[in-house]
C-alpha cells in the first residue's frame, strides 16, 4: 500500500509520529536522542515501504518494532563507543591559558588583531595556521583566489607583528 501511495507516507507520520516518540521517550530518556530516532524508524518505514506487514490493518506494530530494534541499535552502538574510549589513554593534561602565571602581551595583541579582523581573513588563518591546509586549499574553501588569499594572510601578519612589538614594548619586554 504504502509503495504504491507515497503521499500516504505523510499520512502515517501525521497519525503515528507521536506515539513514536513518545515510546522512545521512555527508553531512551532524552527527546533529543529520542526524536533521531524517531526519524530513524520512520527511515526504516519509507526504506522498507515495500514489505512492511500491517497487523489487523494498522502498521503501528510494525513501527514500535522497529523503533525497538532501533533503540537497540544506538543503545549497542553507545555501549561499543564507550568501550572503545575506555581503551584509550588519557589525553596529556594541558594548561589553561589562564594557569600559566603571567598572561603573554604579545598573544593577547595577536588575538585581538585575529578577533578584530574580517571573517576571511580570520577563517584564512585558521584554516591555514590551525587546520594545516594549504593556502590554495583554505582560499577555495573561502572562495578566494591563491594569490588574493596569499595577500591577505602577509597583511594578516603584518598587523599582528604590528600589534605584538608594540604590546611587547609596552610591557617592557623584548620585541
Amino acid at each position: 500500500m504504502l509503495a504504491a501511495q507515497p503521499a500516504a507516507f505523510g499520512d502515517i507520520w501525521d497519525r503515528h509520529c507521536d506515539r513514536i516518540l513518545t515510546y522512545l521517550l521512555r527508553l531512551e530518556g532524552s527527546r533529543a536522542d529520542a526524536e533521531d530516532l524517531a526519524a530513524v524508524v520512520f527511515l526504516e518505514l519509507w526504506r522498507h515501504r515495500e514489505s512492511v506487514r500491517f497487523v489487523d490493518g494498522s502498521m503501528l506494530p510494525w513501527l514500535i518494532l522497529t523503533a525497538q530494534n532501533v533503540h537497540r541499535n544506538a543503545a549497542r552502538s553507545r555501549r561499543r563507543y564507550r568501550a572503545m574510549l575506555a581503551t584509550l589513554p588519557p589525553p596529556p593534561p594541558h594548561p589553561e591559558p589562564s594557569d600559566s602565571g603571567a598572561a603573554d602581551p604579545r598573544a593577547d595583541a595577536a588575538r585581538r588583531v585575529i578577533a578584530s579582523s574580517r571573517g576571511t581573513d580570520r577563517d584564512l588563518a585558521i584554516l591555514t595556521a590551525v587546520e594545516g591546509f594549504t593556502v590554495a586549499e583554505a582560499a577555495q574553501a573561502v572562495g578566494l583566489t591563491e594569490p588574493a588569499a596569499r595577500m591577505r594572510l602577509s597583511r594578516l601578519r603584518i598587523k599582528i607583528r604590528t600589534a605584538a612589538s608594540a604590546a611587547a614594548t609596552l610591557e617592557g619586554g623584548a620585541s
